[in-house]
């Protein structure tokens, strides 16, 4: 049975009219009825990238290998929550660094370079040779070794220190180039096992070696009077204050109503200088009481009467490390090529899946042809008419039927066409009427 055609809210005429004008049971709808279908780049649509990486239904009666593959996506979604778990615990993880104390062992030492003239006369010295006495100071270290057996983080001498500066003791009229010697740790750059400055000069010269620590996260030196109250000198910020808070609950100085108010005590009030505060304030509060902390100063004197000296003395120094569980954590955090192969092949994934989609639809397509060819047909063009209205506008004549001798045999038929034989004669007088009075 051919479904009924939508044209029962039309006039019998108008639509006979709007069939006729269509050239008969033959003709084709003229396009000026139509609305035509906006292009691609007018609507300006933008892509998504395709995610469904399920398998078409009833797959597995043609493929039953294919259930492994949904075993598969089962399992990668119980091993992508778990992945995700972990990293949040390992982000949570990072959040509370954990040091691991070593001794890091500094060797100071300097080589000296002589003028090369090899004759004790006076007319053998060349003045074009261009050899100047000079001299190079080294400052080299090397961690101690861990106690324990486990594999521990290498890490280079310049990564400890946040700045090295050396003082010469010499005469600046004779030196221009200055008795200062500065190198500042810069953003993203490489670390070296050893600082080597050279200079020239052929005397014995006094220097001072500042090094100033580098720490993460920053620890400050306390005041005199916030050190004794909290028995530390070197901390951080966030200890500091926290140290601060267990001494009011200790002390019992909160208030009884709200927690956060604090109620000084002789040594509080003697640090801060306010009888109450709140525990909101006191990180500004304390600012005033830090400071950087003190340099560690080595005196050493630049030997140049022998071609190396090495200095009789070595000097320990206590350094913090992030502890080489931490390290891995941070690589796999920051790890971004593991991701980039993961979605490269899920991308690949999701192409298989949308090739098994087509070959599946393309397939349901043959059998059922195969299995009915004329009805299958039938159907086919009645589906495909509906989808050609929706394309082309709003259509209020089915062009299937049109097409039809039934169509034009129904009862209003000759309605229809007095209707259109009257509209066509009064514009052809509209039309004579016109040319007459031009």
């Amino acid at each position: 049975m051919q479904p009924q055609p939508h044209v029962f809210q039309q006039h019998p005429g108008a639509m006979a009219q709007q069939a006729m004008a269509a050239g008969g049971p033959q003709g084709m709808a003229p396009p000026a009825n139509y609305r035509k279908r906006p292009s691609e780049a007018d609507k300006h649509i933008k892509k998504k990238r395709p995610t469904d990486k399920n398998m078409p239904h009833k797959i597995e009666s043609f493929v039953p290998e294919s259930k492994l593959y949904t075993d598969l996506v089962e399992f990668e979604k119980t091993l992508d929550a778990t992945i995700m778990r972990k990293r949040l615990d390992i982000q949570e993880a990072l959040g509370k660094p954990t040091k691991v104390r070593r001794t890091l062992r500094l060797f100071i030492s300097n080589s000296a370079e002589q003028s090369s003239n090899t004759e004790n006369d006076v007319n053998g010295f060349d003045l074009n040779n261009g050899n100047v006495p000079s001299w190079t100071l080294k400052i080299e270290g090397n961690l101690l070794d861990a106690p324990s057996k486990q594999p521990q983080p290498v890490q280079k001498l310049t990564s400890f220190f946040r700045s090295v500066i050396v003082e010469l003791d010499r005469d600046p009229n004779l030196y221009p180039e200055g008795n200062l010697i500065e190198w500042q740790k810069q953003p993203n750059t490489s670390d070296f096992d050893c600082i080597e400055i050279k200079r020239k000069g052929d005397m014995n010269i006094k220097c001072k070696i500042i090094l100033h620590l580098e720490s993460n996260p920053q620890k400050f030196k306390l005041s005199p009077a916030l050190a004794d109250l909290l028995d530390v000198k070197l901390e951080t910020k966030p200890q500091i204050v926290m140290g601060i808070w267990n001494y009011c609950k200790n002390h019992k100085l909160q208030d009884a109503e709200d927690k956060r108010l604090i109620r000084c005590d002789n040594r509080l009030a003697q640090i801060f200088g306010y009888p109450q505060l709140h525990f909101s304030q006191l990180p500004e509060l304390i600012t005033p009481h830090l400071s950087r902390p003190d340099p560690i100063v080595i005196d050493y004197t630049i030997r140049v009467d022998k071609p190396i000296t090495l200095s009789s003395k070595c000097y320990d120094i206590d350094v913090e490390l992030d502890s080489i569980v931490r390290q891995k954590m941070m690589q796999i955090v920051s790890c971004a090529q593991t991701q980039k192969e993961i979605m490269g092949l899920d991308d690949k994934i999701v192409q298989c899946v949308q090739s098994i989609n087509n070959s599946k639809i393309k397939r349901d397509f043959l059998m059922q042809f195969s299995k009915e060819p004329v009805e299958f047909i039938n159907k086919w063009i009645a589906s495909q008419a509906r989808d050609l209205e929706v394309i082309l506008g709003e259509s209020k004549v089915n062009l299937e039927e049109i097409r039809q001798t039934d169509f034009y045999k129904q009862p209003w038929m000759k309605e229809a066409v007095f209707h259109y034989l009257t509209t066509k004669t009064q514009q052809r007088m509209q039309e004579l009427l016109t040319s007459q009075r031009g």
